[in-house]
């Protein structure tokens, strides 16, 4: 009974052992311990106008053994990622990187895309992450604001062209009443840094007619900054336009 109880303890030690060995054992035989990242999300900033952004994602294979990358998947037409041929083997202890390509063209405010990289039966999220410039309102410098003011104290329609169309035109389209005051008016008179020829026009809303309004939005004022923004004058305001802002801005009509 003894020698029993003896064989029994060694027989429960020796099945531990067994156990533990075998564990370890599938734990080395397992896949590596996986892909580490130095950033799963690439953040960046592109300025107004910035067609196309690379970035590189950094990782490495810190483990012993080797790692196979079977596929990489970009959710989006605009990203672009460059890979070698897969599966693309990761040979332990080495680093490597992952360019993207990015297609920013008509892309405005925040640009925001998955990558998938699948390893085996893991899946590896990455991101990238881009700020684009509003070009309405970024900040201007003082020399910027100083030429602007020049052009267009030597052509008032000059807000209507080039550069100056990207805040001056293009936020006007499709917009009435309000959202279109906020777009065309508000831009440069509610602005806290218009220039100093710029005048505050809030307190007039609503106190004025609309013989006022329709004079200053559709014909402008010569040797002002003040352009006609009627599409008759070369601005970009539509006949239907105007009207919905004149019954924005103006006072009620008397009874």
């Amino acid at each position: 009974m003894h020698h029993s109880w003896r064989f029994s303890v060694s027989l429960f030690f020796q099945l531990g052992i067994f156990l533990s060995c075998q564990i370890v054992s599938c734990l080395a035989d397992a896949s590596p311990s996986g892909l580490q990242w130095e950033l799963s999300t690439l953040k960046a900033e592109a300025a107004h106008g910035e067609e196309t952004l690379s970035l590189e994602f950094s990782f490495s294979n810190p483990s012993s053994g080797s790692i196979k990358i079977t596929a990489i998947e970009a959710h989006c037409g605009c990203v672009q990622v460059a890979h070698p041929e897969l599966p693309w083997i990761i040979e332990p202890g080495t680093a490597q990187s992952l360019p993207v390509d990015l297609n920013l063209r008509g892309k405005q405010g925040r640009f925001y895309q998955e990558i998938m990289v699948v390893v085996g039966s893991e899946q590896h999220s990455l991101a990238v992450d881009i700020m684009i410039e509003d070009p309405v309102h970024r900040p201007m410098s003082p020399q910027e604001r100083a030429k602007n003011k020049q052009q267009a104290m030597k052509d008032s329609k000059a807000i209507f062209k080039g550069q100056c169309a990207t805040c001056h035109v293009v936020p006007t389209q499709g917009k009435y009443g309000p959202s279109l005051y906020e777009a065309a008016c508000g831009i440069c008179h509610d602005s806290e840094t218009r220039d100093p020829d710029v005048p505050d026009i809030k307190a007039k809303i609503k106190q004025a007619d609309r013989s006022y309004w329709r004079a200053w939005i559709t014909e402008g004022k010569k040797g002002s900054l003040m352009p006609g923004f009627s599409k008759k004058q070369g601005g970009p305001l539509s006949g239907s336009q105007i009207s919905t802002l004149l019954h924005y801005l103006a006072a009620p009509a008397a009874k």
